[in-house]
């Protein structure tokens, strides 16, 4: 939502006269903000991430124990999702599920943990 005293026409320009394109998201310090003040874009790209580096580290180790897998699971795969949580702590069910889901999905695949 704009504010009512803030002109649409506004462009901002660099100190070289290059024109800044408005955008609907921003990084700032790795974490995505929206423009409607949503995390929702910030968390499905964390979920991208985490499930990602969940992937590798299921096809790169092959030892299966619980001590091992979860030692990595938190060392490499929690501590993507939860880095600045305080900042975008989710308020969504889906958001929260979506989280969830990345930590239900390793530990079905580790032995011992079912």
């Amino acid at each position: 939502r704009q504010l009512p005293f803030y002109p649409e026409n506004v462009q901002y320009k660099t100190p070289k006269g290059h024109v800044i394109e408005l955008t609907d998201t921003a990084r700032d310090l790795g974490v995505l903000v929206s423009s409607d003040r949503s995390w929702s874009p910030h968390i499905e790209q964390t979920v991208q991430a985490a499930r990602k580096m969940a992937s590798w580290v299921l096809s790169a180790f092959s030892d299966r124990s619980s001590v091992v897998m979860l030692t990595l699971y938190k060392s490499m795969v929690r501590s993507r999702l939860e880095y600045c949580c305080p900042v975008w702590n989710p308020t969504k069910i889906s958001d929260i599920q979506k989280l969830d889901n990345v930590q239900r999905c390793f530990i079905r695949k580790i032995a011992g943990l079912r």
